[in-house]
């Protein structure tokens, strides 16, 4: 049972490590979403996010396309990021538990 309960331990630490290095890429990315409009046959890119509170908007003028990979790619860290989190949060629920049944007397 202590080498499963080592093994958990083990994998949380793993885990926040992860979550670490996903969340310090997330920041030397930008946040927001693309968007393309379309003018007169021309294709302009846009960053959109949010600011205190407000919609904001950026043209990205040239930049447009290695934007478009910096975006997704952060799109595709914050899906992994949230799964990490959520791995993360359920094996310190599952020991937790573990360790108020040690306190308890029940293992």
């Amino acid at each position: 049972m202590w080498k499963r309960v080592k093994d958990l331990e083990d994998r949380l630490e793993d885990l926040e490590r992860k979550r670490d290095i996903l969340e310090k890429e997330l920041e030397r990315l930008p946040s927001g979403h693309l968007e393309a409009k379309t003018v007169n046959g021309k294709v302009y890119y846009y960053l959109r996010f949010w600011e205190e509170g407000k919609l904001r908007s950026k043209y990205l003028g040239k930049e447009g396309e290695k934007m478009k990979e910096r975006v997704e790619r952060a799109s595709e860290l914050k899906r992994e990021l949230l799964i990490v989190k959520e791995e993360e949060r359920r094996l310190r629920k599952v020991l937790e538990r573990i360790s108020l049944a040690l306190q308890e007397g029940k293992v």
